[in-house]
């Protein structure tokens, strides 16, 4: 099963493809099980992503089951009332936190360490975003281990003054 990352942009709108890809792999039959239970449910990133521009999942499949291609459904995804400039580059800057402390998700992120992502103990896993990449083996990549060990170091002075991880 290949999905596109989390943040990988259709329409200038990170999770869209990501989102596109579970609903063409729900209406296939072929989306495994442990997606399916998260697939556009509120409590999950599909969820936010479809609260967020004020869009349903039954409408969101309908379309997507209908478009022969990305570029019509990035097509109607920017035509919703939901869908401005604004309103993306919103979730753009909100969603590659969701889940971590103190952000929307975090309990459900918090249930989804301990059930879905059983065994991850990277300190670099701290949202939803790097838990997707950690599961599919892209972590490296989105948050170099170097930061990991700076931040989880207290006496290197990076690590004082950037706490934080970002994804």
């Amino acid at each position: 099963m290949t999905l596109r990352r989390p943040h990988d942009q259709l329409a200038g709108c990170v999770w869209l493809p990501r989102f596109i890809d579970k609903a063409r792999q729900q209406q296939a039959g072929i989306l495994p099980p442990d997606f399916q239970r998260a697939f556009g449910n509120a409590l999950a990133t599909d969820g936010a992503f479809l609260a967020h521009f004020k869009l349903t999942l039954n409408a969101a499949l309908t379309v997507i089951g209908s478009a022969s291609s990305d570029a019509e459904i990035a097509q109607w995804f920017l035509a919703q009332q939901g869908v401005t400039p604004a309103t993306i580059a919103e979730w753009n800057t909100r969603a590659p936190l969701f889940g971590g402390p103190g952000q929307p998700g975090e309990r459900t992120f918090r249930f989804a360490l301990k059930t879905l992502y059983r065994g991850c103990d990277d300190p670099r896993v701290t949202n939803a975003f790097t838990a997707i990449a950690w599961d599919e083996g892209f972590l490296d990549e989105v948050v170099p281990l170097a930061t990991a060990e700076r931040i989880t170091d207290p006496s290197s002075d990076r690590g004082k003054s950037n706490p934080s991880v970002a994804p």
